[in-house]
């Protein structure tokens, strides 16, 4: 069996999504940035997740670029997986290496998205400084901007998105991020590709955004965290199961959920 996580949000937590008061002795700093604090899982989280790994495949599977993604410590020298999806599913790491096959798909598939400059003209006749701090373009493959959610235009958003789903493309507002993402840029179509590459049979995943969802209605057992773009949704899966826990907590939670299927998958 497979377990495919998110990682920010979902097993690992900045202090400013604790949401919860934790005690320093409970927790562990997995991530650094220019000597700065930046990622924590509970030691507890990080003993779960080591038993889960050492019984099935674990597949991180993240947004976050290459380069944000070997920041995390406890993920360097493959100590929990020899497989990592990056980028939103826009690269396979195979021990630490680009899987060049599923590049080529990913770069066949884009061809039938519009160009992502033509996306940005089109952004930039809503944006304006006053809600878009900064803006970043990740791996060459999608865009994402740090905004003032108190000042975002919501109607003229939305409209924008509207048009956005038109052109191949899909959006995710998560915290103080906006993310636009070229739909064969996804976190289902790798883990589905990676259960075939594997032969592995069942499919286990954790999420939070609306990034994830894909995943998370094509696994076979689903879990969120309680909080999130998912868990603000009036209507998801039935299949999908809601944890009890929110913030940094509910990493443990999540683990224990796989955990769990693992124990009876085996008896």
């Amino acid at each position: 069996m497979i377990f495919a996580s998110d990682l920010d949000q979902t097993l690992i937590y900045s202090r400013r999504a604790f949401r919860t008061d934790v005690a320093e002795e409970e927790i562990q700093l997995i991530e650094t940035l220019e000597g700065r604090e930046i990622s924590f899982m509970t030691k507890e989280a990080i003993k779960l997740l080591s038993e889960l790994a050492s019984n099935i495949l674990f597949i991180p599977v993240t947004t976050r670029t290459r380069e944000q993604y070997k920041r995390i410590s406890i993920f360097n020298n493959n100590r929990f997986s020899n497989y990592a999806v990056t980028a939103n599913g826009g690269f396979i790491l195979r021990e630490g290496e680009v899987d060049k096959e599923w590049d080529k798909l990913i770069q066949l598939k884009l061809k039938d998205c519009s160009y992502k400059q033509d996306i940005l003209k089109k952004f930039k006749e809503i944006s304006h400084d006053e809600w878009v701090l900064k803006e970043r373009i990740a791996e060459d493959l999608f865009y994402y901007f740090i905004v003032d959610r108190e000042k975002i235009p919501y109607d003229e958003l939305e409209m924008f998105t509207t048009w956005l789903e038109t052109q191949g493309w899909n959006h995710s507002l998560q915290g103080r991020k906006l993310y636009f993402v070229p739909k064969p840029v996804n976190k289902r179509d790798a883990v589905l590709y990676l259960k075939q590459v594997t032969n592995e049979e069942f499919v286990a995943a954790a999420g939070d955004s609306l990034l994830d969802l894909c995943m998370l209605e094509n696994a076979d057992f689903s879990i969120i965290p309680a909080h999130g773009e998912i868990h603000e949704l009036k209507n998801i899966s039935p299949n999908i199961t809601k944890a009890s826990q929110q913030g940094i907590y509910a990493s443990e939670e999540i683990l224990k959920f796989v955990l769990n299927i693992c124990a009876h998958a085996a008896v």
